[in-house]
């Protein structure tokens, strides 16, 4: 592909080991190997970004929503306990 050869001219190279890819979608997928060039990637279910699970289903805002407000609880409690001292 004309992208991969572009992008190693700048020093850009891909891990093949390293790459994962992953579908977003509701319905059910298998999972697959995606081939570009002589590169394969394998497909993944889910995938953790900065300590957060991103999976392909779109339940990622439902996940976020409930650890903001896990967070937002905790530090009312640390304010609180921190006004009696």
């Amino acid at each position: 592909m004309k992208n991969l050869k572009f992008s190693s001219q700048f020093g850009l190279i891909i891990n093949e080991n390293k790459t994962k890819y992953m579908k977003c979608t509701k319905k059910e997928t298998h999972l697959d190997r995606l081939k570009v060039e002589n590169m394969q990637s394998h497909q993944v279910s889910s995938f953790s970004y900065l300590g957060i699970v991103v999976n392909g289903n779109n339940t990622l805002k439902k996940r976020l929503e409930k650890e903001l407000l896990r967070r937002i609880k905790y530090t009312t409690q640390i304010k609180l306990f921190l006004r009696g001292i």
